[in-house]
């Protein structure tokens, strides 16, 4: 077996939020059905700001629960509070996930100061990983 063919069975990249021009809303994620990966790498890009703002910060926070649709949402990690992304750049934030619930997703609030309309394009990747030989049943994961 080639080292090629063995990682997609250890792995599993998903989105976790689409790439978008955004002027400081709250992005809400996808939601990431985790079961039988007990880890997680969350590469967070962006484009250099714009509208000349003196400052931009952004939370990225990792939300969790036994809903699929992620109504019992409550916060399992901040990756960042005050993320300072005025540039161009990627940020690569490694998660344990083996105390999460089922479900994931992350999100993401930017403060713009000043400046005329600021914002940047912005987007997520969500790098699962440690999979389970032998994930548990369904009803096991909600019993967390």
């Amino acid at each position: 077996m080639s080292i090629v063919n063995s990682l997609p069975n250890r792995v599993q990249a998903v989105k976790g939020f689409d790439p978008q021009a955004n002027t400081g809303a709250a992005i809400s994620g996808d939601i990431i059905d985790r079961r039988g990966f007990n880890s997680a790498s969350v590469a967070f890009v962006r484009a250099v700001v714009t509208g000349s703002p003196s400052a931009a910060t952004t939370a990225l926070v990792v939300q969790h629960g036994d809903a699929s649709n992620l109504s019992d949402a409550a916060t399992y990690a901040t990756l960042a509070s005050a993320l300072d992304i005025m540039l161009a750049g990627c940020e690569d934030f490694h998660l344990d996930l083996s105390g999460a619930k089922r479900y994931i997703r992350i999100t993401e609030d930017a403060t713009y100061t000043g400046g005329t309309t600021p914002g940047n394009v912005k987007a997520c990747v969500v790098t699962l990983g440690d999979k389970e030989a032998n994930p548990p049943a369904a009803e096991t994961v909600f019993g967390r």
